[in-house]
Formats: C-alpha cells, structure tokens, sequence
C-alpha cells in the first residue's frame, strides 16, 4: 500500500480494539490505540495530522459523543474525521449526522469496511511529497489518567 493513514482507535473492548489495531498496521496504516474518550483526547494532542479516529460510542471514563463535544473546539479540527461505532440497532440513525462523523458502522461489522474508509481517507488526505516523518516516535498505547490537551474544553 502506497498511501496511509494515521488512524486513533478510541475503543475499551480490548479482543476488538486489538483486531482493528492489527489489521490496519498489517496495511501499513499508524495506528494508535486508547480505551476510553479521555485517553483519546491525550493520544490525538499527540499524533500527526490529518488522523481518522475510529470511535467507540460506549466507554467508560469518557464516552464517543463527550469525546465529540470535546473535539469540536480543537483548533485543527478540519484535519479530522470521525467514524462512529456502536452496538447500538439505529446506529447511523442516531450517530450519522453527529457533528464530525463521516460514517456510523454497527459492531460487529467486517473489519474489509474499516479498511475501505482508511484507505480512502488516506487518499482524500495525501500530500504531494508528504513523508511520514515523526510516525516511528507516535504511540501505540496510553497509560490510564493521560490529562487532554489545554485545547479541550472544560466541563
């Protein structure tokens, strides 16, 4: 594969969180990991730009949606894309027009759909002489209590 993501999985199922992780990396997508909205929100003030974040609804600590209302106020919020993922029946009814979210996948789903938006956001995103430095000093994983960045809003 030619072009890659960089890739936030905010997921706190870690069997599911894990196949996801795996199958990106074996396309040569950066991929980083976290287990709650918190955790997201300290991994995303430190990864590269442009990031797709695969984003759990149901979380402990922080859940998908108080993650998307945090989000909203980042400064570089153009450079990010959403994909919603939730157990839940209606879940493109009731997550596909959140603010940010370009799809809403209900689990479980083919992990073939998450690779298609991955592949496609890195070709909407490509740089012309982009390169991906920094990518081999990004984290893969975070340690419980990561404080987000100063760009998050307070409650």
């Amino acid at each position: 594969m030619s072009t890659t993501a960089n890739i936030l999985i905010a997921e706190d199922d870690f069997g599911f969180r894990d196949t996801l992780e795996e199958v990106l990396a074996e396309e040569g997508h950066r991929v980083s990991v976290a287990r709650n909205g918190s955790e997201a929100l300290g991994v995303l003030g430190r990864i590269g730009r442009p990031v797709l974040i695969l984003l759990d609804v149901n979380m402990p600590v922080m859940d998908g949606m108080t993650f998307l209302a945090h989000l909203k106020e980042w400064p570089d919020r153009e450079q990010m894309e959403v994909v919603i993922m939730s157990a839940a029946v209606e879940v493109e009814l009731l997550f596909g027009h959140a603010p940010g979210v370009i799809k809403a996948l209900k689990k479980p789903f083919d992990v073939a759909e998450i690779l298609v938006v991955a592949q496609e956001f890195a070709i909407r995103h490509e740089a012309p002489g982009a390169s991906a430095a920094g990518a081999a000093a990004q984290p893969t994983t975070v340690t419980a209590g990561t404080i987000p960045p100063p760009a998050a809003p307070e409650e």
